[in-house]
């Protein structure tokens, strides 16, 4: 699988005009040293999967109790820098695009092989050149589409921009794939994925007449299944979930503007717990919860002697 757009160093400015405007937070109670407890801040969606095969496994073995905070890839983000002085959170579960505006913020440490062995243990390119958090899994961005709706599979963004007949709908930048997204459009229509002008440009010819763009992943999956919508760009991981369920939905990725988006695992400058959290991102790169994550969540796993599932193949 080519990886012609990953966005792990190419975090831009576009996030930094939009990522942080778009929730709000509360300032969270003060935590001190407090090695009994594990505050993640991860993803709003399979949270039930996640406990199941990361989260009880983890407090079983370690005895730490963990407590999730869910939201928004940018929400979160925001209640970071709020509490930055005091933070509550130990270890943030983030799209490799905000782990990047979060780096530059001064929000994350770094951390080696020394604190987290298994970081010897995954795919060279899942290593943060800087030594931040590395990515713990990832997925590739394609088409979601029903397949009572759109006669042939689609197979270029065109498809996407030749308007297809029921409709479609685009991501909010505010979701995993909508900066993704917006480097396929720079990647397809300009010069290459960092080519922001050229994808605004692209963009603005189809944002008008979408039926909506959406906040939530697994809201853009709820659309299709509804047939509110024919078309959308989204997460694989999402879109196996309908396939699987044999739901009228397929999921296609491009031949030109391919691009792959990273979760990451970080921690937390001055969390109250960083013991624990550097033992819990160990403890997410082992390949046992690698092989876990990917049969329940259906995301792709970076350790190396984890099995590589049907899409990596």
């Amino acid at each position: 699988m080519g990886r012609s757009a990953h966005p792990r160093r190419r975090a831009s400015a576009l996030a930094a005009a939009t990522a942080l405007t778009v929730a709000s937070a509360s300032c969270a109670p003060v935590r001190e040293d407090d090695p009994d407890t594990l505050v993640v801040s991860t993803f709003a969606f399979a949270t039930e999967e996640f406990m199941e095969v990361v989260g009880e496994p983890f407090e079983e073995e370690t005895g730490i109790e963990i407590v999730l905070d869910t939201g928004t890839n940018a929400g979160r983000l925001t209640t970071l820098r709020i509490n930055e002085e005091t933070p509550d959170t130990d270890v943030v579960l983030i799209s490799d695009y905000y782990a990047q505006i979060g780096k530059d913020m001064g929000l994350f440490v770094p951390f080696g092989p020394d604190d987290v062995p298994n970081l010897d243990h995954v795919q060279p390119w899942a290593v943060d050149p800087d030594g931040y958090g590395p990515a713990y899994t990832f997925q590739l961005l394609g088409l979601m589409y029903r397949t009572d709706m759109v006669e042939e599979e689609p197979d270029s963004w065109d498809d996407l921009w030749e308007r297809p007949e029921g409709g479609y709908v685009l991501p909010d930048i505010s979701v995993s794939a909508g900066p993704m997204f917006t480097l396929a459009a720079g990647e397809h229509f300009g010069t290459g994925a960092s080519d922001t002008d050229a994808a605004f440009e692209a963009m603005a010819r189809i944002g008008p007449d979408a039926l909506q763009f959406y906040t939530g992943s697994t809201e853009v999956t709820s659309l299709l299944e509804r047939g509110e919508a024919a078309m959308a760009p989204g997460l694989d991981n999402f879109a196996m979930e309908s396939v699987e369920a044999d739901q009228p939905v397929g999921f296609a990725v491009p031949d030109e503007g391919r691009v792959m988006t990273a979760n990451t695992v970080q921690v937390v400058d001055g969390a109250p717990n960083e013991a624990g959290a550097l033992a819990f991102a160990d403890f997410l790169l082992r390949p046992d919860v690698q092989e876990g994550m990917a049969e329940a969540m259906y995301d792709k796993p970076v350790a190396l002697d984890a099995e590589p599932t049907a899409v990596q193949e």
